[in-house]
């Protein structure tokens, strides 16, 4: 149950808002205005807004903007006539979650305020510190994932380096802060650095800081991460990618907390714990005389082995539900789950890419469902092929007869045949997405401003 604000210049709505509201346990303000209903918002601990669009002096969207700006954890809902659809899509850019139309259908208004108020729930767990940050992001009740946090929890307390190893995108990173965030450094800074992001040159400055006047450019003095990171933890990715002389550098901070900036001549010291972490074989690179073995067993004091997703599936779709719901607060999505077909779509799928590719999928997906559950299509309608289902027949790659035609060793009109799959395909999408014109360009993959040129082109509207 929260505390609802519903603003609206007829009476007669607001008291109708309030019992029925109120029937499901809701604590329900009104407001007759938007500076009515600022006044409130200063004063009392709202958690929702339900606002009217049409409001005199200051309309909806003026409340929603300034409404926001005084409390971003305020989820806004407006309400709106059905001719003020354009507007209803502004307010949501704006940032309100959803809205919903009159006349209301009281079980629809009541979901839309159930579903906001949970949205603002995991948006707020979400912006939490940490054990808590590091475990909401670390999902799953596989085997593998319930042994990493077990090991996390034994570990955290410790200042044991600690290697992270896996395939990229398994959310090493992530491993990473839930350890800083379980640690006793927790209060203390949590910096990163891709070491294969960098020249050995750059990379050297970046880790140890460098004195005015040490190389061009250096018109001062800057201090690198290890002493940003000093009393906290240093995430170091991609740990494979060191080059040979930054790896003693890294040794001798792991050996005796002692580090020598770029230019400089007098030794610093450091508390900050390193945490490495690498998709590719340390040992093999140790026997073939790439990685120094010293600094290898100094890292690897304590290993993480993060499992690939396809290693994993039952976490699949606690991990889209996980996804869905921070992406659906994030980009005002009314959505509430997955279709079947999704789902299954989901777990079938190899995810080459691990979890950053599964959450670029449901972000995916989110943007392209305004409301409702996503469908296969939404996630994966840009790949052409598995999981998504066969397309409708409508939409083959060639018409019987020119398959005849070729079969038979005929010549075919190849410009003709690809303007009719042209047309069906953005047939299809349209059909898919009523007629709109944004959300059928992303499904196939093309701009607005192609899609409006090709639908004009080919006489569809």
């Amino acid at each position: 149950m929260g505390t609802i604000l519903v603003v609206d210049d007829e009476a007669g709505i607001r008291e109708m808002l309030r019992i029925v509201l109120g029937r499901d346990g809701h604590t329900v303000l009104t407001a007759a205005g938007a500076e009515e209903a600022l006044a409130t918002l200063a004063s009392q601990p709202i958690e929702l807004i339900l606002t009217d669009l049409r409001m005199a002096p200051l309309d909806g969207l003026e409340l929603l903007t300034r409404a926001r700006k005084a409390k971003a954890d305020c989820f806004v809902v407006v309400m709106t006539a059905f001719a003020e659809w354009d507007t209803a899509v502004r307010a949501m850019r704006a940032g309100a979650f959803t809205f919903v139309r009159k006349p209301f259908d009281n079980a629809h208004l009541k979901a839309t305020v159930a579903r906001a108020l949970a949205a603002r729930d995991r948006h707020l767990a979400a912006k939490g510190v940490g054990t808590g940050e590091a475990a909401v992001h670390l999902v799953g009740a596989s085997t593998s994932i319930h042994a990493i946090h077990l090991l996390i929890d034994q570990i955290a307390t410790t200042d044991s380096t600690v290697l992270v190893t896996g395939e990229s995108g398994t959310g090493k990173e992530l491993v990473a802060r839930a350890l800083h965030y379980a640690s006793l450094r927790a209060d203390g800074p949590l910096m990163r650095v891709n070491s294969g992001a960098l020249a050995p040159s750059l990379l050297e400055s970046e880790l140890f800081g460098h004195l005015k006047g040490s190389f061009t450019g250096a018109v001062d003095d800057r201090p690198g991460l290890i002493a940003l990171a000093d009393h906290g933890t240093l995430f170091l990715d991609e740990v494979g990618d060191l080059a040979p002389e930054t790896q003693v550098k890294l040794l001798r901070v792991l050996e005796n907390g002692e580090y020598l900036p770029v230019g400089g001549r007098e030794i610093r010291t450091c508390d900050v714990r390193i945490v490495a972490a690498t998709n590719r074989d340390l040992k093999a690179m140790v026997a073939a005389g790439t990685f120094r073995e010293d600094l290898y067993y100094r890292l690897a004091v304590i290993t993480v082995q993060l499992p690939a997703l396809r290693e994993r599936r039952e976490d699949i779709p606690l991990l889209a539900g996980h996804l869905l719901a921070r992406h659906a607060v994030k980009l005002r999505r009314g959505v509430t789950g997955f279709t079947a077909t999704a789902l299954a779509a989901l777990t079938r799928h190899e995810w080459p890419g691990n979890v950053r590719e599964l959450d670029n999928r449901i972000q995916r997906g989110v943007a392209l469902t305004p409301e409702g559950d996503i469908d296969d299509l939404a996630l994966f309608g840009d790949l052409g092929g598995d999981p998504v289902p066969t397309p409708p027949s409508g939409t083959r790659a060639m018409s019987d007869e020119a398959a005849r035609r070729l079969k038979a060793g005929e010549t075919i009109d190849l410009e003709r045949e690809v303007t009719a799959l042209e047309r069906r395909l953005i047939e299809a999408a349209l059909e898919r997405t009523k007629d709109n014109l944004t959300e059928a360009a992303q499904l196939l993959g093309i701009s607005f401003r192609q899609i409006r040129y090709k639908v004009r082109q080919l006489g569809l509207r």
